[in-house]
């Protein structure tokens, strides 16, 4: 295991019960659990380090909040444990309302963010696009990795692999062993600097499939993910978490050191899933977006327009009824809505209109809800088969909580 500095060792009932890395699509929950707070010693990690003075999150009547939550049929303590929530943050007009922690998590807790590391990502180009490192989002993929010049990836700009719309074959199915998605978790396991651009170049030059048109459709793809940080890697000279510690976790007030996972040690950062952080922290990135993109001081650091850019889903997603912009699922755009979560229309989200969100396997999410001036973030370890029931567990729970929100 590798053992990065300025984090906590496993705990002794977790480092007995650590499950093998190489196995991830196949862990119950309970080993999700162990695992999701230990990723950092499981995989090659690289520290990102914090740096004062810290954002303060101010606390509003928590208790307050719980029993009018309590009246509506949305007990919190009942929730977490019906939807196997392990942690909960809620902030509104930049105070905590609500923070529950529960099976061995608590403050100090760092949880893999798993899928929610692809929006982190299209933060981080988001200011190499400010910075100048990277012209914009139109930019061909080969001007960044000519070596995948007559691949798949010729003709494809970074808007698509940000949409997830590059046309790149790919098949993403945790519970196919055949699926591409296991010869990419392979890379993370391999310890081999270059993995990632290996698999890449591989699925790429593939011929017995056939690329759609980049833009026609909207596939989920944790190869574009990956890519979209490659493309940043060549850019910047760097890989995302060094980039991420300079820019973002050391001008904008974050209260922890936080990690992300690599292909190997030295190598490119896994920017489909390898970041984690506090909840506190995770938090502190949603109140980040909903501001724009500025840290408290009001300094911008995304490009001019890089969030309504962000915001705006591929005309590909909202034909497949799953509007997604750059790494990001959006609640509801011009009548047609998502169901990532939740589809019970009987508990609608005040602010869906504007409400975007990262999302992560297993129940992750940070869900940043402009209308109501409000972040709320989410750790869970659901199993796959289960997804659509704790989806609507979810929607009903949030739907109170937005009103409850909204009457305090």
């Amino acid at each position: 295991m590798t053992q990065p500095t300025r984090l906590p060792a496993p705990s002794p009932a977790d480092r007995a019960a650590m499950p093998r890395p190489a196995d991830q699509f196949s862990w119950n929950d309970e080993q999700k659990l162990v695992a999701h707070r230990n990723m950092h010693h499981l995989f090659p990690a690289r520290v990102i380090k914090a740096e004062a003075p810290v954002r303060a999150l101010p606390r509003q009547d928590e208790k307050k909040v719980a029993e009018e939550l309590a009246k509506r049929g949305a007990d919190v303590a009942s929730y977490m444990q019906a939807a196997e929530v392990t942690s909960l943050l809620a902030i509104k007009h930049g105070k905590i309302v609500l923070e529950r922690y529960t099976r061995g998590n608590d403050e100090t807790t760092r949880w893999a963010s798993r899928s929610m590391a692809k929006s982190i990502t299209s933060l981080l180009i988001g200011m190499a696009v400010r910075d100048g490192s990277v012209g914009s989002a139109d930019d061909p993929i080969v001007r960044y990795l000519p070596e995948l010049k007559g691949t798949f990836y010729d003709g494809v700009a970074l808007s698509h692999c940000l949409q997830m719309t590059s046309g790149v074959p790919y098949t993403e199915d945790i519970t196919d062993p055949t699926s591409d998605v296991f010869d990419l978790q392979a890379c993370t396991v391999n310890g081999r600097k270059g993995a990632f651009l290996d698999f890449l170049t591989k699925l790429a030059s593939r011929r017995d499939r056939r690329k759609q048109a980049p833009g026609a459709v909207f596939n989920y793809s944790s190869a574009d993910s990956v890519m979209n940080g490659l493309v940043l890697e060549r850019a910047i000279g760097a890989i995302a978490p060094d980039y991420l510690e300079r820019k973002l976790w050391r001008t904008a007030g974050f209260g922890g050191d936080a990690f992300w996972n690599l292909e190997a040690e030295g190598g490119s950062a896994f920017t489909a899933s390898g970041f984690g952080a506090t909840l506190r922290d995770y938090g502190r990135i949603g109140l980040f977006v909903l501001g724009g993109g500025r840290t408290p001081d009001g300094t911008l650091l995304l490009a001019d327009d890089w969030m309504r850019e962000s915001l705006m889903p591929s005309q590909a997603s909202l034909a497949a009824s799953s509007p997604y912009g750059f790494q990001w699922w959006l609640q509801e755009h011009n009548g047609i809505g998502s169901t990532k979560i939740g589809a019970t229309a009987a508990a609608p989200l005040r602010g869906r209109a504007g409400i975007f969100y990262a999302l992560g396997n297993a129940g992750q999410i940070i869900l940043v809800n402009p209308a109501e001036d409000a972040v709320v973030v989410k750790w869970a370890v659901w199993a796959p088969q289960d997804a659509e029931t704790r989806r609507n567990q979810d929607q009903r729970f949030l739907s109170a909580l937005f009103e409850v929100m909204a009457s305090d």
